[in-house]
């Protein structure tokens, strides 16, 4: 049994992590947005919204340093504490991801109009790639609160991760078969293997999480 203020820090800080993928998933459900403003090449609507996503990962990043901060003061007390903060990093680089696959979206918008089929490819890769880190904010949340749950959900990040190759292989044939400018090329598909590593990424996490699950 582990001594009480051992469980309290632990329960903490899992808490402060579940928060900060609560935070990505809002920053997923912007892209998603914006995608919808690149469907229907809205570049105003676009910026607008890219401006209030690096709003919510400059908050996303100030959280995951006070988290480590809060981390290294309890260190002695915390089981796994390196495993938490790889975790949070993962998070971060996923972050990192959308934000570049939506800067270069905006890019893109700024040149000739690309292809409907194309950009309706770049919107269902980005539809996917939001399920799975939903998915892991699910992940996280049963750390606390239905450990025996944690498991089966990893495993469904890993079915959708699948889905996410699948779409994204689809989306790059579509870049390379659209007669583009090759700045576009190189562009649309700079979005689609971001959005793809960002997919990567959380399947990433929530191996993670699935190492941090055996040290509780």
């Amino acid at each position: 049994m582990l001594p009480s203020d051992v469980l309290r820090g632990r329960t903490a800080v899992l808490r402060a992590c579940q928060e900060n993928v609560k935070r990505l998933v809002d920053m997923a459900r912007l892209v998603l947005d914006i995608t919808d403003c690149f469907e229907r090449w809205d570049k105003d609507g676009a910026e607008q919204l890219f401006v209030r996503m690096r709003e919510l990962d400059d908050i996303l990043h100030e959280d995951r340093i006070r988290i480590i901060e809060s981390i290294s003061e309890s260190a002695a007390l915390l089981p796994g504490r390196d495993d938490v903060m790889r975790f949070l990093y993962q998070i971060s680089e996923i972050a990192d991801f959308y934000e570049g696959a939506v800067f270069r979206m905006i890019q893109l918008m700024r040149e000739r109009k690309i292809p409907d089929k194309i950009r309706e490819s770049i919107s269902k890769l980005a539809d996917a790639v939001s399920k799975i880190v939903e998915k892991l904010h699910e992940v996280t949340m049963a750390l606390t609160m239905n450990p025996s749950a944690v498991r089966r959900l990893i495993s469904e990040v890993e079915t959708l991760e699948k889905q996410v190759d699948m779409l994204y292989r689809e989306t790059e044939m579509r870049i390379l078969d659209g007669n583009l400018k090759l700045k576009a090329v190189f562009l649309a598909r700079d979005v689609a293997s971001f959005l793809e590593d960002a997919a990567d990424k959380a399947l990433d996490a929530a191996d993670t999480v699935r190492i941090l699950m055996m040290g509780l």
